[in-house]
């Protein structure tokens, strides 16, 4: 009766680590993203590059904690913050900072505030700005290397000047993220929406697109 006591604590005792191990490894996901409101992780660096239109842009993020992250973004557009109405060359650098707020594991919120500055060339003239952008980001992971993402931004921006005007941008997204290697994604995230502005007692709307595939590379 002794042994059979002993035999069931021992299985039960190994039973017991066996639910641990699982517990942990399901815990202890190494599931990242860039657009899809899961942060890079606590002391995590990452870099990305996207191609598209408007343009060329290259990321650089570090993780703070496990919902923190701050990055800078450099930007070399041929279509002005997305507009599809005209085409000039145009640069712009934006601090990253993106606060994770929801994880239930099945659905991720994270919002977005990227402020910098920017200036395009055309007409003979160069224009200086600022931009403000905030966004929220919804994530979707359907396993742990697909996930699908939503998002409602207000990429704003205003530029000084005789050009000077107030520009709303209400862009609405989607796109998706695959997790080729352990520290390699792939991205695609497609914003489009109208871009209304101000100024001079006046206000105008443009169509605005944003289309771009990347490659992030987390170290």
């Amino acid at each position: 009766m002794r042994a059979a006591k002993l035999n069931a604590v021992g299985w039960t005792a190994v039973f017991a680590l066996c639910l641990g191990g699982m517990a942990h490894a399901q815990t202890s996901s190494d599931h990242w993203t860039v657009d899809s409101a899961q942060t890079v992780g606590s002391g995590a660096n990452v870099v990305r590059g996207q191609v598209g239109f408007p343009g060329l842009w290259g990321d650089i993020v570090h993780g703070i904690d496990p919902t923190t992250e701050i990055g800078g973004r450099l930007q070399i557009n041929y279509g002005i913050e997305g507009l599809t109405d005209s085409t000039n060359f145009e640069m712009g650098l934006q601090f990253l900072a993106r606060k994770q707020f929801v994880d239930t594991g099945k659905f991720k919120f994270a919002a977005t505030f990227n402020p910098g500055f920017l200036f395009w060339t055309g007409y003979s003239t160069t224009t200086f700005g600022i931009t403000f952008p905030i966004e929220a980001q919804f994530g979707i992971p359907i396993d742990q290397k697909f996930t699908l993402n939503a998002s409602f931004g207000l990429p704003m921006w205003v530029t000084f000047g005789d050009l000077g005007l107030f520009y709303l941008p209400i862009l609405f997204g989607a796109g998706v993220e695959y997790l080729l290697e352990p520290n390699i994604a792939l991205t695609f995230k497609l914003r489009v929406g109208p871009t209304i502005a101000f100024g001079h007692g006046t206000s105008a709307s443009s169509f605005t697109l944003n289309a771009l595939v990347g490659v992030a590379y987390k170290f």
